[in-house]
């Protein structure tokens, strides 16, 4: 038989080889496409490059291509008729013994793309050869590309190196299991990183450094939820989603959670249903933010998480007390809310307090000081008042801080609303009597109007 024959039955059995790969690849949805090499080098971070000389390439390892991507499936068979003859002469040179040039090639990580030669690459894998000479350059990438990497997944692989480059995390913890397969989630991890950095200094008064930040937030923030997360199985239930993007959903509600009570009167959030009501509004927005079906499934079970409100309460009072150092200034300060952001609320009072305070004495007041004169002057006054007149019985679930903070957002109210002056007294009154005037939204001027009485 002629080599003109020979060649014609390979480059047919080749593009059968083709035909039913590309089925194969249909059916179990997967990719049967070359890597093309410029798409890859755009998604990476590429650190430099270098000539490595002539190499014998192992063929497999062969999977994109600068130029012909289209021509070839992931295996370098040909799916068009238009180069067949240049496929053909190549195959034939092979039976006449004729000597090829080596190919040339690009090398990331583990693999290769070819830069000049693919038809010698094709008709190599087709006559079953398993290596090829080629010269190659290496071009470094930020981490191993395979055989079984896939275009779509190479932004997730560079924002997870650039995640891992930045924080030193699986040095710092190695046993870190943090994992997302979402493109995106990273920098997000990112950016909690960058506000608890900032919370930190806020509370030291001094400049945090990144690696102290990355740690804190590790053992503070994400471990503590991730591991309540586990304990309540929820990784478990959600399967296609991993416990890193459990941990920003649940963030992303917190997040919201706080906006809505932050926003809402205090008075509202003394009430179950009101208290309901926000509750349903920061699902809400989570939700539409993030509309997967699994996430919507995540919702209805947040919603009756009482152990999340906990976590979170929890977090928030390590937070107060870190920074305010009450525990070390006032003996058993028993200072708690029963509800997420209400702290916040506390260190505004005591950052206006301390304002008024400096202006009164002409000088800026150390923030201790600070602390201890509203705990003394403006809290415990407070709290004295709710104790004597039994209101927290009226409020079970309450605590006397979330009542302090409702006499003061009250206190506004009035003053704002009705142009009328009202005592702690009275407001502590109406708040016994338990139907007090539905306060107006948007209180955040209320711990300066009280401050003003001082």
């Amino acid at each position: 038989m002629s080599y003109d024959k020979l060649a014609e039955i390979d480059y047919e059995r080749a593009r059968r080889k083709a035909f039913w790969r590309r089925i194969f690849a249909w059916i179990a949805g997967e990719s049967n496409e070359l890597l093309p090499f410029d798409d890859v080098r755009e998604k990476l971070r590429i650190k430099g490059q270098y000539y490595l000389g002539l190499k014998q390439v192992p063929i497999e390892k062969i999977i994109g291509s600068s130029g012909r991507y289209r021509d070839f499936d992931r295996a370098f068979s040909p799916i068009q008729d238009r180069t067949r003859s240049r496929w053909l002469n190549i195959d034939k040179a092979h039976y006449d013994e004729v000597a090829l040039p080596p190919v040339d090639l690009y090398k990331m990580g583990e693999i290769y793309f070819v830069k000049d030669g693919n038809h010698r690459v094709s008709v190599a894998r087709e006559r079953g050869q398993e290596y090829i000479d080629a010269y190659v350059v290496e071009i470094v990438v930020p981490f191993i590309l395979t055989e079984e990497v896939r275009l779509d997944e190479l932004v997730l692989q560079q924002e997870r190196s650039d995640f891992f480059e930045k924080t030193r995390l699986n040095v710092l913890r190695p046993e870190n299991q943090i994992n997302t397969s979402l493109e995106g989630q990273y920098p997000k991890l990112l950016e909690h990183i960058d506000v608890h950095r900032w919370y930190l200094g806020v509370q030291r008064m001094k400049e945090v450094s990144y690696e102290e930040a990355v740690l804190s937030w590790y053992d503070t923030v994400y471990l503590p939820l991730v591991i309540e997360l586990r304990q309540q199985n929820l990784p478990g239930e959600f399967d296609r989603t991993g416990e890193t993007d459990l941990y920003l959903w649940v963030m992303k509600y917190v997040y919201y959670l706080r906006q809505t009570y932050r926003d809402d009167a205090a008075a509202d959030l003394i009430d179950d249903s009101s208290l309901q009501a926000a509750t349903e509004e920061a699902v809400k927005q989570a939700v539409d933010e993030s509309p997967l079906p699994q996430l919507r499934k995540l919702a209805s079970v947040v919603r009756k998480a009482d152990w999340l409100v906990s976590v979170i309460l929890s977090q928030e009072r390590a937070s107060f007390y870190q920074q305010t150092k009450l525990n070390d200034l006032v003996e058993d300060p028993a200072l708690e809310t029963s509800i997420t952001g209400q702290y916040e609320k506390l260190l505004e009072h005591i950052s206006v307090h301390r304002w008024y305070l400096g202006v009164q004495k002409g000088k800026e007041i150390p923030y201790e000081e600070a602390v201890i004169s509203w705990f003394d002057n403006v809290y415990m006054p407070l709290v004295l008042m709710i104790r004597e007149q039994d209101i927290l019985s009226d409020f079970p679930g309450r605590t006397e801080t979330d009542l302090y903070l409702w006499i003061i957002s009250h206190q506004w109210y009035i003053r704002e609303s009705l142009g009328e002056e009202i005592s702690a007294e009275e407001a502590a009154d109406q708040l016994a009597d338990n139907n007090p005037p539905k306060p107006v939204k948007g209180q955040g001027s209320a711990a300066k109007k009280s401050d003003q009485k001082e």
